[in-house]
């Protein structure tokens, strides 16, 4: 038996609805820890602190963070995978992960200059991904490849829930910054701390190999073929982030509902999107467990994204925007879950499942600074922004080409 077989124990037949119940209250409780930052508070404190360089300050918070967060988030998956405790080799990070996410969001709320918020970020990158890189790597320890696609489903809600408590909650307390910060610790960790303290991991057995940082999981040639897909349509999900109010900006008179202003369209179609990503995550989840299935499911994902977005394109006016975006969410929320099930069924070395899973995430990580690159070297070039959006389209459908070839596992 080798060291790697000898670290992974086989995940049991059948997980209980509460454990899946609970991973996903959990992985909320991970996107409450950074979507109300990151959409609200973050900028909030940018332009308190930035004034007329908010935007700037932003940018260079938001772009150290993300560098931070991709290497952070591999290093903790790979630190997780050699942890030896009788608490488990996730747990202890999932908990002292979450302690300093609430010592760096105190960080954050104290920041009164551009070096203390930049810090403050960095803290807090290096904070969260020791939390959410071990509670990441737990599907491919612990859940088996039949439930893999439900419970990537109820992990895919985390986003859609943490959202709507940002608007619902946090941005209801503008004005009394700790108090926003406060409330976001405390429901992370109502959400965390019941699953983590309930969490019974297998023992792993000691490894005599030395402790190493590698991307030798990219030598596999399915695990190498799902990294490109998924660095190419989360290129285009950050295309449609970041942009699309822009694009709304920029449309004629007329292409719009009468009386409504640019933000209303945008915040609209912000919530038919998302609500339509978590039918598709629960459809798609449920529908490729019952199928044994993932495979078309993904490349169907990344199709519809990338019909949407030239939709959008192509009929730049009301309904037409609603159309191509509640065909974006819903594509988004089946590709999204499914490719998460997915990844998690294609780690070639399950002993280092969180060291592989941190590679996997730089393919989600990497495009939050490289699309926005891209789209400026266009702009630069004197292409308007429909190219973006062309662009971001031809990226989705390259996403499933290059999946196409893969042949389905067993």
């Amino acid at each position: 038996m080798t060291d790697a077989a000898a670290g992974a124990l086989p995940p049991p037949s059948h997980r209980s609805r509460w454990f899946v119940l609970g991973y996903g209250a959990a992985q909320t409780g991970a996107f409450i820890c950074f979507i109300p930052l990151l959409t609200l508070l973050l900028p909030e404190k940018a332009g308190v602190i930035g004034g007329a360089g908010k935007a700037l300050l932003l940018s260079l918070a938001a772009m150290l963070g993300g560098l931070t967060a991709a290497a952070a988030n591999f290093t903790f998956g790979a630190l997780s995978d050699r942890t030896l405790s009788r608490f488990g080799r996730r747990r202890p990070w999932i908990l002292c992960g979450l302690a300093a996410v609430a010592i760096s969001l105190a960080l954050l709320a104290l920041a009164r200059s551009p070096l203390q918020l930049v810090l403050g970020v960095i803290v807090f990158q290096i904070a969260v991904n020791a939390l959410y890189a071990p509670l990441t790597a737990l599907v491919p320890d612990l859940v088996p490849d039949a439930q893999k696609g439900l419970i990537s489903a109820w992990a895919g809600a985390a986003l859609p829930v943490a959202n709507l408590f940002t608007a619902l909650v946090v941005s209801r307390l503008a004005g009394w910054t700790g108090a926003q910060f406060a409330v976001v610790v405390l429901a992370a960790a109502t959400l965390i701390v019941p699953f983590a303290l309930r969490l019974r991991e297998p023992p792993t057995p000691a490894r005599r190999t030395p402790f190493r940082l590698s991307f030798a999981a990219l030598h596999d040639g399915r695990f190498r073929a799902l990294f490109a897909s998924r660095l190419l349509a989360e290129s285009a999900v950050a295309i449609n982030t970041l942009y699309l109010l822009f694009w709304l900006l920029g449309l004629p008179d007329g292409a719009t509902p009468a009386g409504w202003s640019a933000p209303d369209v945008f915040a609209t179609l912000l919530v038919v999107s998302t609500m339509a990503a978590a039918l598709g995550g629960f459809a798609g989840g449920g529908l490729s467990d019952r199928l044994r299935g993932r495979r078309g499911f993904v490349i169907a994902g990344s199709a519809g994204m990338a019909l949407a977005l030239a939709l959008m394109v192509a009929w730049p006016a009301w309904p037409g925007l609603l159309a191509a975006q509640l065909l974006f969410g819903l594509s988004h929320g089946v590709h999204a879950t499914t490719v998460a099930a997915m990844t998690a069924e294609s780690l070639p070395d399950p002993a280092r499942a969180g060291r592989d899973l941190g590679v996997m995430n730089m393919a989600v990580a990497v495009p939050q600074s490289l699309a926005p690159a891209c789209a400026a070297i266009l702009f630069a070039a004197g292409l308007p922004l429909s190219a973006v959006f062309i662009a971001a389209s031809a990226a989705a459908l390259a996403a499933s080409v290059v999946l196409a070839p893969v042949p389905r596992r067993a």
